[in-house]
């Protein structure tokens, strides 16, 4: 699950990278508009699940969290099996660093 997670929060870091790119960045944008952009432009082979208020959710059904930061830098967080963020199991990927970070 937790390879999963990555995998989802890498697809989603490259599909936000896009718009980011071609109207100068991300701050701006309300996560309404960053999701539907994500589900307008996903051409990849993994599928993005939101729960019945229409938010993303990670493998274990709790809502991820999107920060934005500058013009084009986000964070992507997944609160991960325990649901609780801010524990040692969260999976954050940054923009920055494309990669993954520590809670």
């Amino acid at each position: 699950m937790i390879v999963k997670t990555r995998s989802e929060e890498r697809s989603i870091a490259a599909l936000l990278g896009e718009p980011a790119s071609i109207i100068g960045g991300l701050t701006n944008l309300n996560q309404k508009f960053i999701l539907d952009t994500l589900f307008t432009s996903n051409q990849n082979p993994f599928q993005l699940n939101t729960n019945a208020a229409g938010a993303m959710v990670d493998i274990w059904q709790t809502p991820c969290k999107f920060e934005l930061f500058g013009q084009t830098n986000f964070v992507v967080r997944s609160a991960g099996k325990d649901k609780k963020f801010g524990t040692e199991d969260d999976i954050i990927f940054n923009s920055l660093s494309n990669d993954f970070v520590k809670p």
